[in-house]
Protein backbone atom coordinates (compact mmCIF):
# COMPACT_ATOMS: atom_id res chain seq x y z
CA UNK A 1 0.00 0.00 0.00
CA UNK A 2 2.60 2.42 1.20
CA UNK A 3 4.49 2.07 -2.50
CA UNK A 4 1.15 2.47 -4.33
CA UNK A 5 1.13 5.73 -2.61
CA UNK A 6 4.49 6.49 -3.28
CA UNK A 7 3.83 5.88 -6.70
CA UNK A 8 0.76 8.25 -6.75
CA UNK A 9 2.81 11.35 -5.44
CA UNK A 10 5.55 10.47 -7.56
CA UNK A 11 3.39 10.72 -11.04
CA UNK A 12 1.45 13.25 -9.07
CA UNK A 13 4.73 15.21 -8.97
CA UNK A 14 5.66 14.61 -12.26
CA UNK A 15 2.46 15.85 -13.80
CA UNK A 16 2.74 19.06 -11.69
CA UNK A 17 6.34 19.63 -12.30
CA UNK A 18 5.77 19.64 -16.12
CA UNK A 19 2.75 21.48 -16.61
CA UNK A 20 3.25 24.44 -14.21
CA UNK A 21 7.26 24.66 -15.93
CA UNK A 22 7.96 27.51 -17.20
CA UNK A 23 7.88 28.13 -20.96
CA UNK A 24 11.69 28.15 -22.42
CA UNK A 25 13.29 31.00 -23.20
CA UNK A 26 12.92 31.48 -26.88
CA UNK A 27 9.17 31.54 -26.24
CA UNK A 28 9.14 34.80 -24.28
CA UNK A 29 11.31 36.17 -27.67
CA UNK A 30 9.22 34.63 -30.25
CA UNK A 31 8.01 38.32 -30.68
CA UNK A 32 8.83 41.25 -31.19
CA UNK A 33 5.94 43.08 -29.90
CA UNK A 34 2.46 41.43 -28.31
CA UNK A 35 2.27 38.65 -31.18
CA UNK A 36 3.78 40.43 -33.77
CA UNK A 37 7.39 40.57 -35.36
CA UNK A 38 8.94 43.31 -37.22
CA UNK A 39 8.86 43.93 -40.71
CA UNK A 40 5.28 42.44 -40.68
CA UNK A 41 2.65 43.53 -43.36
CA UNK A 42 -0.56 45.75 -42.29
CA UNK A 43 -2.52 42.88 -43.33
CA UNK A 44 -0.54 40.45 -41.07
CA UNK A 45 -0.64 42.50 -38.17
CA UNK A 46 -4.67 43.13 -38.42
CA UNK A 47 -5.19 39.33 -38.56
CA UNK A 48 -3.21 39.52 -35.78
CA UNK A 49 -4.42 42.13 -33.34
CA UNK A 50 -7.84 41.69 -31.78
CA UNK A 51 -8.40 44.78 -30.21
CA UNK A 52 -11.26 47.32 -31.87
CA UNK A 53 -9.29 48.95 -34.60
CA UNK A 54 -10.63 52.99 -34.45
CA UNK A 55 -8.46 53.44 -37.99
CA UNK A 56 -6.11 53.21 -40.24
CA UNK A 57 -4.22 56.62 -41.83
CA UNK A 58 -1.68 56.61 -45.15
CA UNK A 59 0.39 58.96 -46.14
CA UNK A 60 3.02 58.40 -48.45
CA UNK A 61 5.22 55.48 -47.51
CA UNK A 62 3.77 55.61 -43.86
CA UNK A 63 0.34 53.47 -42.67
CA UNK A 64 -0.62 53.78 -39.07
CA UNK A 65 -3.44 51.24 -37.80
CA UNK A 66 -5.00 52.67 -34.49
CA UNK A 67 -6.71 50.15 -31.86
CA UNK A 68 -8.70 50.70 -28.75
CA UNK A 69 -7.02 48.72 -25.97
CA UNK A 70 -5.58 48.68 -22.82
CA UNK A 71 -1.62 48.57 -22.14
CA UNK A 72 -0.20 48.35 -18.20
CA UNK A 73 -3.45 47.76 -17.06
CA UNK A 74 -4.38 51.19 -18.47
CA UNK A 75 -6.90 52.59 -21.06
CA UNK A 76 -4.66 53.31 -24.21
CA UNK A 77 -4.94 53.97 -27.99
CA UNK A 78 -2.04 51.23 -30.06
CA UNK A 79 -0.52 52.53 -32.94
CA UNK A 80 1.37 50.50 -35.43
CA UNK A 81 3.50 52.45 -37.63
CA UNK A 82 4.43 50.72 -41.19
CA UNK A 83 7.03 51.71 -44.18
CA UNK A 84 6.56 50.53 -46.86
CA UNK A 85 4.20 48.09 -45.78
CA UNK A 86 6.73 46.96 -43.14
CA UNK A 87 5.88 47.01 -39.62
CA UNK A 88 8.73 49.42 -38.06
CA UNK A 89 7.16 50.92 -34.64
CA UNK A 90 4.32 49.89 -32.40
CA UNK A 91 3.38 52.61 -29.93
CA UNK A 92 1.16 52.97 -26.62
CA UNK A 93 -0.58 55.86 -26.19
CA UNK A 94 -2.01 56.65 -22.46
CA UNK A 95 -5.61 58.27 -21.57
CA UNK A 96 -5.59 59.65 -25.42
CA UNK A 97 -8.49 61.57 -24.60
CA UNK A 98 -6.55 63.84 -21.92
CA UNK A 99 -8.81 62.75 -18.83
CA UNK A 100 -6.15 61.61 -16.60
CA UNK A 101 -6.03 65.03 -14.33
CA UNK A 102 -3.15 66.91 -13.49
CA UNK A 103 0.70 67.24 -14.67
CA UNK A 104 1.89 65.83 -11.11
CA UNK A 105 -0.65 62.58 -12.04
CA UNK A 106 0.94 62.15 -15.25
CA UNK A 107 4.43 62.72 -13.24
CA UNK A 108 3.31 59.87 -11.03
CA UNK A 109 1.76 57.77 -14.40
CA UNK A 110 4.92 57.68 -15.94
CA UNK A 111 7.13 56.69 -12.79
CA UNK A 112 4.55 53.87 -12.78
CA UNK A 113 5.25 53.09 -16.10
CA UNK A 114 8.49 53.01 -15.41
CA UNK A 115 8.26 50.68 -12.76
CA UNK A 116 6.59 48.09 -14.79
CA UNK A 117 9.20 47.99 -17.73
CA UNK A 118 12.01 47.98 -15.03
CA UNK A 119 10.50 45.15 -13.60
CA UNK A 120 10.92 43.62 -17.06
CA UNK A 121 13.90 44.87 -18.41
CA UNK A 122 15.78 46.35 -15.56
CA UNK A 123 19.33 45.25 -17.10
CA UNK A 124 18.88 47.62 -20.45
CA UNK A 125 17.67 50.98 -18.98
CA UNK A 126 19.17 54.05 -20.32
CA UNK A 127 18.05 56.54 -16.71
CA UNK A 128 17.88 59.96 -18.18
CA UNK A 129 14.36 61.17 -16.97
CA UNK A 130 14.18 64.95 -16.90
CA UNK A 131 15.61 66.77 -20.24
CA UNK A 132 15.62 70.15 -21.67
CA UNK A 133 14.87 71.04 -25.72
CA UNK A 134 18.38 70.35 -26.70
CA UNK A 135 18.53 66.99 -24.66
CA UNK A 136 20.31 67.57 -21.51
CA UNK A 137 19.39 65.85 -18.72
CA UNK A 138 18.29 67.86 -16.18
CA UNK A 139 17.56 67.50 -12.26
CA UNK A 140 14.16 68.80 -10.45
CA UNK A 141 13.75 72.44 -10.24
CA UNK A 142 10.37 74.82 -8.98
CA UNK A 143 8.51 75.13 -11.99
CA UNK A 144 9.27 72.04 -13.51
CA UNK A 145 5.27 71.09 -13.95
CA UNK A 146 4.53 73.98 -15.54
CA UNK A 147 7.65 73.91 -18.42
CA UNK A 148 6.80 70.15 -18.80
CA UNK A 149 3.23 71.44 -19.80
CA UNK A 150 4.98 74.05 -22.19
CA UNK A 151 6.85 71.43 -23.60
CA UNK A 152 10.17 73.07 -22.52
CA UNK A 153 11.22 69.80 -21.08
CA UNK A 154 10.30 65.90 -21.08
CA UNK A 155 10.67 62.96 -18.90
CA UNK A 156 12.13 60.14 -21.10
CA UNK A 157 13.85 57.31 -20.56
CA UNK A 158 14.69 53.89 -23.09
CA UNK A 159 15.38 50.15 -23.21
CA UNK A 160 17.52 48.22 -25.73
CA UNK A 161 15.97 44.49 -25.47
CA UNK A 162 15.83 41.08 -27.36
CA UNK A 163 19.52 41.05 -28.38
CA UNK A 164 19.53 44.52 -29.49
CA UNK A 165 16.74 44.15 -31.97
CA UNK A 166 14.16 46.32 -30.19
CA UNK A 167 14.53 49.44 -29.01
CA UNK A 168 11.87 50.54 -26.33
CA UNK A 169 11.63 54.23 -24.90
CA UNK A 170 9.36 55.98 -22.41
CA UNK A 171 8.47 59.57 -23.05
CA UNK A 172 6.32 62.34 -21.07
CA UNK A 173 5.69 64.88 -23.61
CA UNK A 174 3.80 66.98 -25.58
CA UNK A 175 1.83 64.33 -28.30
CA UNK A 176 -0.36 66.63 -30.37
CA UNK A 177 -1.98 69.11 -28.48
CA UNK A 178 -1.75 67.32 -25.29
CA UNK A 179 0.52 65.99 -22.42
CA UNK A 180 0.53 62.39 -22.64
CA UNK A 181 2.47 59.60 -21.66
CA UNK A 182 3.37 56.88 -24.17
CA UNK A 183 5.76 53.35 -24.20
CA UNK A 184 7.37 53.19 -27.95
CA UNK A 185 8.77 49.80 -29.16
CA UNK A 186 10.58 50.62 -32.17
CA UNK A 187 12.63 48.34 -34.41
CA UNK A 188 16.63 48.81 -33.49
CA UNK A 189 18.21 46.88 -36.43
CA UNK A 190 16.68 49.35 -39.22
CA UNK A 191 20.12 50.81 -41.20
CA UNK A 192 18.26 54.21 -41.37
CA UNK A 193 16.76 56.72 -38.86
CA UNK A 194 12.87 56.38 -38.73
CA UNK A 195 12.04 59.24 -37.22
CA UNK A 196 14.44 61.29 -39.37
CA UNK A 197 12.72 59.71 -42.45
CA UNK A 198 9.32 60.74 -40.95
CA UNK A 199 10.35 64.52 -40.80
CA UNK A 200 12.08 64.64 -43.96
CA UNK A 201 8.26 63.91 -45.27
Amino acid sequence: MKKLVLSFLVLLLFVVSTTYAPAPATAATKYDFKNVNWGMTVNQVKKKEKSKILETVKSKDFTYVVYKTKGFRKNANLYYLFYKNKLVRAMYVFDPNNTNGTTMHLIGEYFSLKRDLFDTYDRSINNRDILDRSGKRVTMYDGEEKDLAAGKISYQCYWIVDKKKTHISLSLSIFGNFLINRVIYSDNTLDFDIDKVMDSM
